[in-house]
């Protein structure tokens, strides 16, 4: 017996499916976990594919064709599936909410359950997993012996980003500073303090807004301190959440019964849209 996942990354504009398959049932993966096999090696055999969303488009068109493409590609029906995993934010009003509403109608009509991840999250664990991140500053170990500080990044717009901070090290991915919002400019100076102290790289969809702020620190200030360690880029694609990485924290989260109720499942956006600040900022008709 096959254990299907299907995981929707829809945190910007655009974004992307994938179909998870493990040989093992739900209950085999989670005995094994129990006997002490390290959740590692369980996600280590569980084979995924993806399909991204036609960038022309918005998710709102995009995201239920690619479903069904990616179903009928891998002989699949909708009733085949045993869990999804969704993107809960931060990111785009309109994106979350496309992901969010498509997984909530499935997981309710399928009567299957729902897991919601972090957009954030889903960018540190591709960094930390990825061979290129990691030789991008392998030359450099820093005081701590190896590890490095990662900052991830998504646009909130009007000088703004959303932000996390993880410890890299060994392998392993550990959060460190909660998601938070911030203007770049702010940001920038927070970089700068992490680099006095170790290595650092900056990933995700918003650094190019967050290099310019940065570069601009550095020229009022004449650049780094002598002692200073490097800030790193995370160029491409790699920054860019993918339902990949969504499934496999799918996966990790569900098989610690860590999901959601389908009904309470809402949008992580940590903020209120443009629209709804201007609807509460005008004044009271008396």
């Amino acid at each position: 017996m096959t254990t299907k996942l299907l995981a929707l990354e829809t945190s910007g504009r655009s974004g992307s499916v994938a179909i998870s398959r493990s040989s093992d049932s739900y209950e085999g993966l989670r005995e094994a976990l129990i006997r002490g096999v390290a959740m590692e090696g369980l996600i280590a055999r569980i084979d995924t594919v993806s399909l991204q969303l036609d960038a022309r488009w918005g998710s709102a068109k995009t995201l239920a064709p690619a479903i069904e493409r990616l179903l009928c590609e891998q002989g699949l029906a909708t009733r085949d599936l045993d869990a999804i995993a969704v993107v809960g934010g931060p990111g785009s009003f309109t994106g979350l909410r496309v992901g969010i509403a498509t997984a909530k109608v499935m997981a309710y009509a399928l009567g299957i359950p729902v897991v919601a991840v972090d957009t954030l999250d889903v960018i540190a664990r591709q960094i930390a997993n990825s061979q290129i991140a990691n030789t991008q500053i392998a030359d450099r170990t820093g005081p701590w012996g190896g590890g490095w500080d990662l900052f991830t990044v998504v646009d909130a717009f009007r000088g703004q980003s959303f932000w996390g901070r993880y410890r890299v090290c060994n392998g392993e991915c550990i959060r460190t500073v909660e998601t938070r919002i911030d203007d770049n400019d702010w940001l920038a100076v927070e970089l700068v303090r992490s680099s006095l102290d170790g290595d650092v790289l900056v990933a995700g969809p918003s650094i190019q807004k967050l290099r310019d702020a940065y570069r601009e620190l550095l020229q009022v200030k004449g650049g780094l301190p002598s002692d200073g360690c490097e800030v790193d880029w995370c160029e491409g694609g790699l920054g860019e959440p993918q339902a990949t990485a969504v499934a496999r924290l799918g996966w990790e989260a569900w098989l610690k019964d860590q999901t959601s109720e389908v009904f309470g499942l809402l949008p992580m956006y940590y903020r209120s849209s443009a629209a709804e600040e201007k609807r509460t900022s005008r004044p009271t008709e008396g």
